[in-house]
């Protein structure tokens, strides 16, 4: 009895030794999963209200403000080039001269018939004035004075071609002689002396390039937007222009020029802005943004870091009603440093989730905590 009496105290002594552990270990396990259900905590503001300055800039092509091709007018031979590639040149001065050695014998040969034919009216003259007074004796007929007067006008009118046809060759004479059309800088010389060219020929270019023309072209939205100055800035008294290695060009220029017809293919519209280049800095054809600011007022911006994309669109997450996260696609106007400008989408004090969108879904519950001036300030 005693032996049977220990093996069922033992027996009941390791039942309870294993259940106490069981027990306990139940007693930890709800506590999680309490904490798993409770919402997580981001960070929340609103969309900032404040002036900022509207920069906008747009490709443009600079063109000095007179440039001229210089062309051959005829095939021919250069007889001189009178200046070098990168001269300066006044207005009127030559250039080039093609073929002026014959063209030059061309107006002595037709002046010289000019002069012929002068004798040869003279001449004429005399013989009218000698046949009137016959006439008027009636030792010739009436035919006769009537013959002789027809020879004068005959002769006036060879006198006439022939004087026509001295000014067509002093034309070509000029045109043999290729001077500057203006005040201005010669580009490359494609041909030297010597060299038999024909007719259109490019010879080189001039460019007065004191003032610039900036060609650049907008959106028809923006163009609106300008014109009208709805939600945006208004037209600018004056503008810039970033250069090839990204610096300002010091001097600002002004939009003179806007074109009268929207681009059917590009939906754009040509703009010329004016640049005074008194240093010679810009060249024709130097390359450059023309670059636009502006005061906007009120602007409303939210941080770019604040947004997610999907599908061309910018969203961010809208706290709701419950601190209820919704997506919510945003018109974004513009950026302004590392903000988003935006026209629709939030209104002044809607709440929106600043950081760790990419941890959210639509329809989660948060615990709003407010957001440090660091999490929500821009940079202009």
């Amino acid at each position: 009895m005693s032996a049977v009496s220990c093996t069922r105290s033992c027996f009941i002594i390791t039942f309870v030794a294993i259940a106490v552990p069981v027990g306990s270990g139940c007693s930890k396990a709800e506590p999680s999963a309490e904490a798993a259900t409770a919402p997580l905590q981001f960070p929340v503001a609103s969309p900032r209200l404040e002036d900022v300055v509207v920069e906008r800039a747009y490709v443009a092509d600079v063109r000095a403000a007179r440039h001229a091709e210089l062309r051959a007018r005829f095939k021919g031979v250069i007889e001189s080039v009178a200046v070098d590639e990168g001269d300066e040149v006044r207005e009127g001065q030559l250039l080039f001269t093609i073929n002026a050695s014959a063209r030059a014998q061309d107006v002595a040969v037709a002046r010289a018939a000019v002069l012929g034919g002068e004798a040869e009216l003279r001449a004429a003259e005399l013989e009218l004035e000698n046949t009137k007074l016959l006439a008027d004796q009636n030792i010739v007929a009436p035919a006769e004075l009537a013959r002789v007067r027809s020879k004068v006008e005959l002769q006036k009118a060879r006198l006439g071609e022939a004087g026509a046809t001295v000014a067509r060759k002093r034309v070509d004479l000029d045109r043999s002689r290729i001077r500057a059309p203006f005040d201005g800088v010669v580009d490359r010389i494609r041909y030297r002396a010597g060299s038999a060219i024909d007719e259109d020929v490019m010879l080189t270019t001039v460019s007065d390039a004191r003032e610039v023309l900036a060609y650049f072209a907008i959106s028809e939205r923006e163009y609106l937007e300008l014109s009208r100055g709805e939600d945006a800035a208004r037209q600018p008294p004056a503008v810039l222009l970033a250069l090839a290695d990204g610096t300002l060009f010091k001097h600002e220029g002004v939009i003179d020029a806007v074109g009268g017809e929207i681009d059917a293919e590009t939906g754009t519209l040509s703009y010329r802005a004016r640049f005074p280049n008194p240093d010679g800095t810009l060249k024709h054809g130097s390359s450059g943004k023309v670059v636009l600011r502006s005061k906007l007022a009120k602007a409303l911006l939210v941080p770019q870091r604040s947004t997610f994309e999907t599908q061309g669109n910018v969203y961010v997450y809208a706290v709701g009603d419950g601190n209820l996260v919704h997506a919510r696609k945003l018109e974004v106007k513009f950026r302004h440093g590392d903000a988003f400008v935006i026209g629709d989408g939030l209104a002044v004090g809607e709440r929106f989730v600043v950081e760790g969108v990419q941890r959210l879904k639509d329809g989660v519950r948060i615990e709003p905590i407010a957001s440090s001036p660091r999490t929500t300030g821009t940079r202009s």
